[in-house]
């Protein structure tokens, strides 16, 4: 266990301090934020037609590290129960029982090592201070960094002012993280053993119900930023169509006129078969070219190992049960036991979905297609039933994006701690809106947005 994973800290709360903060503070945030919120939010995708926080969620530095560390030894348990069942990436998908044709890019003999936890972004959710995981996404290929570095930098120069410069204004009460973007590649150049001048290639491929995603230019223009923050780290990051990528004689993947040394992958490979996906799978079994992350990532996110934890309880020390319990909810494998349960206190989960597709709260359907749904996961064996978390709500201002009404609302929130290399960077947050929704998720209209830190006189304590 790193040890960010050893510092979690139980007195310490996680609530939004944006109320603590002085009269005169708090009047500049609304003012600033109500006039410059289309500045604030530049260059992250959304409809005409959503509703935008005018502030960002903050939080003092204790509670900001607290998050991490939980994320942080989350990823590291659950690592720890795939390992009591398997060694090698193989193995771990015949404990899940999911086929190998499932991930074309996966290597059964990857061992299960320390080194798959490279990029870890939790779902965390609040309830009454205490941060609750209830998912976790390990792989290269979480989303959320450019958003948590561009809207945090973004408001806090809003709210610094023309004369500001560097990351804490003087006289201001906020900071920004440390940068996600930056801790990203600093990972990935290691990870991958790229050296000064080796080319990194972004494959490029279509995703259904992104409008940003749907065009390869504007994918591209999308990765703008991380291709500028790259020759920071003395590489060539470069776009392309993942379909136009080739080998050529000597084995080595070719992005036109560049030939990849590594490859950042944003996709999940069963999605994208063709030609260059083909290409992809043969120079990473050539060895000419490495990938960020390994496809034997994606098993060890699988929401069934969260059951695991609970099922494990009596194999932890006291500290790690305890752990579990507070931060982990309670949660088991889909089984028709479950229908003795309470389903407005329960959620179903696919337990290798993403984007919100197939979770179901009890609450918000009927007894009898509630045990509909659950008899059909108890017959797959691969979906999740987790105690709903009652998550405490944050009240942000909202502009309209085509009407600039401003609007109040009491909302939810996510927080999407990113955890490179075992270390905590931005906090990428996802909240309800003034427009109703089930789930918090961007696919179904949540709202994307960061975390500043308020200073803390006993961080790090």
């Amino acid at each position: 266990m790193s040890d960010t994973g050893s510092r979690v800290r139980g007195d310490v709360r996680v609530v939004d301090v944006y109320g603590t903060l002085p009269a005169k503070v708090r009047g500049r945030i609304d003012a600033l934020g109500r006039e410059h919120w289309r500045r604030a939010h530049a260059g992250i995708p959304r409809p005409a037609d959503s509703w935008c926080p005018t502030r960002p969620l903050m939080l003092d530095a204790d509670a900001f590290a607290l998050v991490g560390a939980v994320a942080d030894r989350a990823a590291g348990l659950v690592l720890e129960a795939c390992r009591r069942r398997a060694s090698t990436a193989g193995e771990l998908l015949d404990a899940l029982s999911m086929p190998l044709s499932q991930f074309p890019l996966l290597d059964p003999a990857e061992p299960l090592t320390e080194r798959l936890l490279t990029s870890v972004r939790a779902d965390v959710m609040v309830e009454r201070g205490v941060p609750r995981v209830v998912e976790l996404n390990i792989d290269g290929a979480i989303g959320g960094a450019i958003e948590a570095d561009l809207v945090a930098g973004q408001f806090q120069e809003v709210y610094a002012g023309p004369a500001a410069s560097g990351p804490e204004p003087s006289g201001s009460p906020l900071r920004t993280p440390p940068s996600a973007v930056d801790a990203f590649f600093t990972e990935l150049v290691a990870f991958l053993g790229l050296a000064e001048g080796d080319c990194l290639v972004v494959p490029v491929f279509r995703e259904d119900g992104h409008d940003h995603l749907a065009d390869p230019d504007d994918f591209i223009a999308f990765l703008a930023p991380m291709a500028e923050r790259g020759k920071a780290h003395g590489i060539t990051v470069v776009g392309y169509p993942l379909d136009g990528l080739t080998l050529d004689d000597r084995q080595r993947l070719r992005a036109g006129e560049h030939v990849a040394r590594g490859v950042f992958r944003l996709f999940l490979p069963v999605e994208q078969a063709g030609p260059g996906l083909d290409a992809l799978g043969a120079a990473l079994r050539a060895g000419t070219a490495r990938m960020y992350s390994p496809e034997a990532t994606s098993p060890v996110s699988d929401k069934r190992v969260l059951a695991w934890l609970w099922q494990d309880l009596g194999l932890l020390g006291a500290d790690d049960r305890d752990f579990v319990r507070r931060h982990v909810p309670h949660t088991v494998i889909a089984g028709e036991g479950a229908l003795d349960g309470d389903r407005a206190s329960l959620v179903l989960k696919p337990g290798d979905g993403y984007g919100g597709a197939g979770v179901t709260l009890g609450r918000s359907v009927g007894e009898e297609e509630w045990r509909e749904l659950v008899l059909a996961a108890a017959g797959t064996g691969d979906h999740i039933l987790q105690r709903v978390v009652e998550a405490d709500l944050v009240t942000f201002d909202f502009a309209h994006g085509t009407t600039g009404e401003i609007r109040s609302a009491a909302v939810p929130c996510v927080l999407g701690p990113m955890v490179y290399g075992r270390g905590l960077s931005g906090i990428y947050v996802r909240h309800g809106t003034p427009r109703p929704g089930v789930l918090v998720n961007t696919h179904q209209g949540a709202a994307s947005n960061s975390v500043l830190i308020a200073k803390s006189p006993t961080a790090g304590r």
